[in-house]
């Protein structure tokens, strides 16, 4: 027992590896493939993924802000690096020193990247649909007069509705208006970029679609963006794409505590012990990213069993049921998100509990947690 062990988040680097390798052969020979490790590697350490899927055949590494692609030069990663977030002037002669593509989603930022007085390859990213980042039509002459210093060396965008749902119309009519792009910016002289618009539901599905680059986020974690992306591809023929989730959150019991039938547990004695029970304390809680919305919905894995949660989840400390287990005594670990034994508790699954989606589950573990690459 370490100190500081009570809480371990272990993530496993074979698995990243082989997802990266999964998307290499799925994708065209010819296509550079990105993988996002946005937001510290979406929870699993930004560096160990970046290792774990370049080894795994990535080609370029995708980060938000010019900040997380300095923690990936700090580290000594060498590989081509794209900033997929907006960059300020001061910003833009950091990621130029450091050899950090840009993308340009505004006219206001492709004047501060002009500003900034530097050569720094650019990414111009376009609206087809998202309404988010990307610049309209009437200011594609205004934005390459501003970008006129500079190397502009892809074309970007990105899809507002693929994985909601199994109706791709949308999405469709937006890859015609990416299409309608690449034909303005080749009007304008501006040809031979890298395209690229794919997120984990469309490089999923539409594996051969035109672009140069694709990019992966969270289907490299092992994944599947949504269950209407996991129901489409089978549809499609592309069920044989394994993805290997690589995040485990374990935590030790802290105690196990006697409950007589009739006793309550918790705050709000919202959980009443329908027989004499025995309760396993967990040492984590909402402020370590076990939300309180798991409370009476969610199970841990306990001797490789289901244990559901009883009681609200409180700050650091929450409280499972594990009358059926027997042999669980304090100190043996239990498992909040991953395997053991036959059973498996998913991100989907526990997106389902917090009706949210499997990226926010990824990323709620906080500073509270020791974090453990293993490969």
């Amino acid at each position: 027992m370490g100190v500081g062990d009570w809480l371990r988040l272990e993530v496993d680097a074979g698995a990243l590896r082989a997802n990266a390798a999964a998307f290499r052969a799925h994708v065209p020979s010819a296509a550079r493939l990105l993988t996002v490790v946005k937001s510290d590697g979406y929870g699993h350490g930004a560096v160990l993924a970046a290792r774990a899927f370049l080894a795994g055949g990535a080609d370029v590494l995708g980060v938000h802000s010019v900040r997380e692609g300095l923690e990936l030069r700090e580290a000594g990663l060498t590989a081509s690096v794209l900033v997929l977030g907006p960059s300020s002037r001061d910003e833009v002669a950091a990621a130029s020193a450091a050899d950090l593509e840009i993308t340009v989603p505004s006219l206001e930022l492709a004047r501060e990247a002009a500003a900034a007085g530097v050569a720094v390859r650019a990414h111009l990213k376009v609206e087809t649909g998202v309404n988010r980042q990307g610049i309209v039509e009437d200011e594609l002459e205004a934005v390459l007069e501003a970008l006129e210093g500079l190397e502009l060396v892809g074309l970007a965008s990105h899809f507002a509705d693929i994985e909601d749902t199994t109706d791709h119309g949308f999405a469709t009519a937006q890859r015609r208006r990416f299409d309608a792009w690449t034909e303005r910016l080749a009007a304008a002289g501006r040809v031979g970029l890298t395209r690229h618009m794919s997120c984990s539901a469309a490089a999923v599905l539409w594996p051969q679609a035109p672009a140069e680059m694709v990019r992966v986020g969270v289907a490299a974690y092992g994944v599947w963006p949504s269950r209407e992306t996991l129901v489409s591809a089978r549809a499609a023929g592309h069920a044989g794409l394994e993805l290997r989730p690589a995040m485990t959150w374990r935590c030790r019991i802290g105690q196990i505590r006697r409950v007589p039938a009739g006793e309550t547990v918790g705050y709000g004695r919202t959980w009443k012990a329908p027989v004499d029970s025995r309760i396993a304390v967990l040492p984590v809680g909402y402020a370590d990213g076990y939300l309180r919305a798991l409370s009476g919905r969610a199970h841990v894995l306990v001797g490789g069993r289901r244990a559901p949660l009883v009681g609200r989840v409180c700050m650091n400390l929450c409280m499972a049921d594990v009358t059926h287990v027997p042999e669980v005594r304090a100190g043996d670990d239990a498992v909040l998100l991953g395997a053991q034994g036959d059973e498996h508790i998913t991100a989907e699954q526990m997106a389902g509990w917090l009706d949210t989606i499997p990226y926010e589950v990824l990323v709620l573990p906080g500073r509270s947690w020791l974090r453990v690459g293993k490969d």
